[in-house]
């Protein structure tokens, strides 16, 4: 009997160690709209990487691009923000 509750214990460890996964699904990418802030995307994705940005501003327009990545190996988001809300999205792999 003592090994029956160690194995259903040893499960159960395994089952909520395996419940973490990775925030880089499709259902997220899914999640993510257009107008989002950075910190609501980062709320659905996690922390993203920064990969380029670029603020220009000419005769009173103002430009200010973002582009950022989630990656989880082969999986790939990129969100495209301008003054800091949701512009454009792609995803690779999900």
């Amino acid at each position: 009997m003592p090994q029956l509750k160690q194995l259903l214990c040893l499960f159960c460890l395994l089952l909520i160690a395996g419940c973490g996964g990775s925030p880089i699904t499709k259902d997220n990418y899914a999640d993510v709209k257009t107008g989002m802030t950075i910190d609501e995307v980062e709320s659905i994705l996690g922390t993203g990487t920064e990969q380029a940005s670029s603020d220009a501003s000419f005769g009173g327009i103002s430009i200010d691009m973002k582009n950022m990545v989630w990656q989880d190996e082969d999986k790939i988001i990129s969100i495209t923000f301008s003054h800091d809300k949701v512009k454009a999205k792609s995803q690779i792999g999900l």
